[in-house]
């Protein structure tokens, strides 16, 4: 008699927020049909990994874990599922190159790997890979899971104690020449108002006696401000008139919060409702990605510096105390000197409270691949490390002006460095640490910002504000 399947896993997960929401969302389906989680991959039944296909080193990270677990195989048996972005973008390579890999999920087949997992044998359209026992060209006509089909908004994504992150659109139509993610995304779908609402009330409900009030809720979407639901009858919903509609159903102090922005899409009226509504966090991430007219062109951004500018003092003016964070990229095709200074002048200029850099690499499919990559590598480098010091200056700068003010923070868990010491956020995305104990995690205070500790703020607590809390 056979034993029965072990139904444990281990998920990894690389890559933007959306990917984490919708591993959220899978580790709640598996546990809901009896999987157990393992705290380490050698005891797992199922190894998964939520691939990213945005930057090259995530690729490069996940072609080494596919390495790691080939190995793994020699000695125990399990399957190993590759999903998301990266199984999109190089199914071919991955059926040619890993054959160890038992299951590959594209973005659109997400929604159907429980199923596949718990039953094994799955009809033709979702069958399991070949395992190293057949040809990749077999493998291929087995389908591995990647067929492309319509995008299904999951509900119940990713819930952390008192945080949610919900997703309510998914793609992008704007096909930046540099960016990956219309190919293996596919163009914009939104969510229909009624799911998002019918979900938020979902998890502000408690269904448990353990579980935790939600605090804070984040919209997700690859270019969130671009939401745009159209009814069967021919109205349309935009994203601001959106957030007009969740903000009446949040139950009493919950931060709102979106990510990502486009600046093409920031509004005036999107900029006035954060402004007036105390609900959503006064942080806007606006990625400008380049200082240059000639690059930004060239990429595909559709504004100008010109315009850019003017929509950073626009929303400075309207939202007073508001934080701006940014992307920026570095060694773009064709990136001269000047290019590079009108970046680094942009920086000083608007003087973000923070910004991702990256220097470019070459996304084969995208327009800006038939550019060649002619900014040398060693440029690319020295470039980027002087724009990471200069963000390092100015952020030091603009917090340092911030000392000595009262600010209401979220406290989202227990310093590593120190167990009497708690973690905390600002509405404007500011790690900030402060004493007390573990029992006010989740819970909100008013502090004031004493001194700063590298790019992370020191305070003291004048005041807690849940009713409930400790």
């Amino acid at each position: 008699m056979n034993e029965p399947k072990r139904k444990t896993y281990w998920l990894e997960t690389y890559g933007c927020q959306m990917n984490k929401a919708e591993s959220g969302y899978l580790e709640y389906e598996l546990q809901r049909h009896g999987w157990i989680p393992v705290k380490k991959p050698e005891e797992a039944e199922a190894v998964i990994l939520n691939t990213c296909s945005v930057r090259k080193t995530a690729e490069d990270r996940i072609w080494g874990r596919l390495g790691f677990f080939r190995a793994q195989k020699k000695s125990h048996s399990f399957r190993l599922v590759l999903m998301g972005c990266m199984s999109e973008r190089l199914k071919e390579e991955i059926l040619n190159e890993a054959p160890h890999v038992d299951l590959l999920v594209g973005n659109f087949q997400k929604h159907r790997l429980v199923d596949v997992l718990d039953h094994g044998d799955a009809p033709p359209e979702v069958a399991a890979g070949a395992g190293g026992k057949a040809s990749a060209q077999q493998a291929h006509q087995e389908a591995h899971l990647v067929d492309t089909g319509e995008y299904r908004f999951a509900e119940r994504h990713s819930l952390s104690g008192f945080r949610a992150f919900l997703p309510i659109m998914h793609g992008c139509n704007n096909f930046c020449t540099y960016c990956i993610v219309p190919y293996v995304r596919g163009t914009e779908v939104s969510r229909s108002p009624e799911s998002i609402l019918a979900e938020i009330r979902r998890l502000q409900t408690a269904e448990g006696s353990s579980e935790q009030t939600i605090k804070e809720i984040t919209l997700l979407g690859q270019n969130v401000n671009s939401y745009l639901y159209r009814d069967q009858g021919g109205g349309t919903l935009t994203f601001p008139a959106l957030l007009r509609r969740i903000v009446p159903i949040l139950q009493d102090r919950t931060w709102l919060r979106f990510l990502t922005s486009h600046p093409k899409d920031m509004s005036e009226e999107l900029i006035e409702l954060i402004a007036a509504e105390p609900a959503l966090c006064r942080h806007i991430h606006l990625p400008v990605q380049h200082g240059s007219n000639r690059i930004l062109q060239a990429m595909g951004r559709k504004y100008t510096r010109e315009r850019y500018l003017d929509l950073v003092a626009r929303i400075r003016k309207t939202i007073p105390g508001v934080s701006l964070t940014t992307d920026i990229l570095i060694g773009f095709p064709g990136e001269g000197d000047e290019d590079y200074r009108l970046t680094l002048e942009l920086m000083q200029q608007v003087r973000f409270e923070d910004a991702f850099t990256y220097r470019y690499n070459p996304r084969e499919g995208t327009r800006a691949f038939e550019l060649g990559d002619d900014v040398p590598e060693s440029l690319k480098q020295e470039r980027l490390s002087e724009v990471i010091d200069l963000q390092r200056r100015v952020s030091r700068e603009v917090k340092k002006r911030k000392l000595g003010r009262v600010v209401e923070v979220l406290i989202e868990g227990v310093s590593k460095k120190n167990a009497a010491e708690l973690l905390a956020r600002t509405e404007g995305d500011e790690m900030v640490v402060l004493p007390g104990s573990p029992r006010r995690i989740g819970t909100f205070a008013r502090v004031r910002l004493r001194r700063l500790q590298g790019s992370t703020f020191r305070a003291e607590t004048i005041e807690t504000l849940d009713a409930d809390g400790p």
